[in-house]
């Protein structure tokens, strides 16, 4: 019952999906199932955008259609806490004023010209990707774009994660998934250590969603390099 109950607060926190209402922060046993809410995320998307797909016979329609989603199917959470970092971590001040910009709602120049340039290069990887294949390889991107960040922030993450992840290493051809996986790990701790270097060794759940989208947007940026495994 204890299972069930995290993983509704953790689609409930992470996703409009409404498996169960959450006022509460999420603790350490939802954000253990992050991952799976990045894999049904992607599932959703990868299969709405496959049908737009076949609908249109355009891929720029199909990926337009699967960043809309994936980044409406989270709440935009990850996307926010994302906005929140640019303007932040790149603001010229002390690593407590820094934090102090972080928690004001409101997005200043820094979040727009992220974002700007955010979704050019999601928008970009998502258009090389066919149509046909999202419905594999988002749920992959999903999952394996928030399955570092769980890790980090609980080590439960490891024990929910381990089959998903042994089905991605059964996913032709292996080398291919050994590349996502160690993509995901360097990019999320990138951003985390450069993250808690402009804070002065703090970091915030912002810095988290930073770390999941920048992942995201990196694993599906491979996706050409990876085609050319298979």
């Amino acid at each position: 019952m204890r299972v069930l109950r995290a993983l509704g607060d953790a689609f409930s926190y992470f996703s409009i999906l409404p498996l169960r209402s959450s006022e509460s922060a999420p603790d350490d046993a939802a954000i253990a199932f992050l991952p799976l809410v990045g894999l049904v995320i992607g599932a959703l998307a990868g299969y709405a955008a496959y049908g737009i797909g076949l609908l249109t016979h355009s891929q720029l329609a199909a990926a337009i259609a699967a960043w809309v989603l994936s980044i409406a199917l989270s709440g935009a959470i990850h996307v926010d806490g994302f906005l929140d970092c640019c303007d932040g971590l790149f603001a010229m001040a002390p690593p407590e004023k820094r934090l102090e910009i972080m928690r004001d709602p409101h997005h200043g120049s820094y979040a727009i010209v992220g974002m700007a340039i955010l979704s050019v290069l999601w928008l970009y990887a998502l258009a090389q990707v066919p149509a046909t294949i999202m419905p594999a390889f988002l749920p992959i991107v999903g999952f394996l774009g928030r399955l570092a960040v769980a890790v980090v922030r609980t080590r439960a993450a490891i024990a929910v994660g381990v089959v998903p992840l042994a089905v991605v290493f059964f996913w032709p051809p292996r080398f291919a998934a050994i590349v996502l996986v160690g993509i995901g790990i360097l990019t999320t701790g990138i951003v985390t250590i450069f993250a808690r270097h402009r804070l002065g060794g703090v970091l915030s759940g912002d810095c988290y969603g930073a770390a999941i989208v920048v992942t995201e947007v990196g694993l599906l940026l491979t996706y050409p390099a990876l085609a050319l495994l298979r």
